[in-house]
């Protein structure tokens, strides 16, 4: 019934108008989102739905369009903040080293913050055994920056920092095809790149002699 509700309440999001596609920077989403949320100030728009759990669905069972990136705010409160992370069919799994993201603005309350983003992929089965599959999944998050450490008057919402993530899911392309696959499709790319260049070429020394004879050159 939770996670019912909880799709309810995605459903229920504002949906952009024909032609708008939602792709918000790395810093975007970490400063006029996310820190918006977490310090309930207005958002520039209603499109990103809380999903509170979010290590409860699997990545396709995850409402939205299967063709876009799906964005969800998640409340880590009581929340495994391990590198694996286990949902029904499979685990999410952390990747590489979180990247570093310092706001650009001058604004005092974004200089006393940082943001973080780190890269999770999702295997199927149960670890050290699962496959790996085609979703990522970049999940953002807020931190003090050193200098928050200076402001004792900041305390009141250092704490708040770390309940909310922003977590950005999609499907990359499919990347199982075989070594002859590729070799196949290169083949034809390059077949096909020849031929449109031989016509190309024809068509330019056809209109050169078409335009040479009616000026006379």
């Amino acid at each position: 019934m939770a996670k019912l509700n909880q799709i309810r309440s995605i459903g229920s999001m504002s949906k952009l108008p024909p032609g708008f596609v939602f792709e918000p920077t790395d810093e975007e989403i970490l400063f006029e989102y996310l820190r918006r949320k977490i310090f309930a100030l207005p958002l520039p728009a209603s499109i990103v739905p809380e999903l509170i759990a979010l290590s409860n669905y699997d990545p396709w069972d995850l409402p939205g369009d299967g063709e876009e990136a799906r964005y969800f705010f998640s409340n880590l409160d009581g929340a495994s903040n391990a590198v694996v992370r286990a949902t029904s069919c499979g685990y999410w799994k952390a990747q590489g080293v979180p990247k570093q993201i310092s706001p650009s603005s001058s604004d005092a309350h974004n200089r006393m913050i940082m943001g973080m983003k780190k890269t999770l992929v999702f295997f199927r089965g149960r670890p050290p055994h699962g496959s790996r599959t085609s979703w990522v999944m970049h999940e953002y998050c807020l931190l003090p920056a050193p200098s928050a450490a200076r402001a004792p008057q900041l305390n009141s919402w250092v704490g708040e920092l770390g309940r909310w993530v922003l977590c950005r899911v999609f499907a990359t392309r499919a990347s199982s095809s075989s070594s002859s696959d590729f070799t196949s499709m290169d083949v034809l790319s390059s077949s096909s790149s020849s031929n449109s260049s031989v016509t190309e070429d024809s068509s330019s020394s056809l209109d050169e002699e078409q335009t040479s004879e009616r000026f006379g050159w």
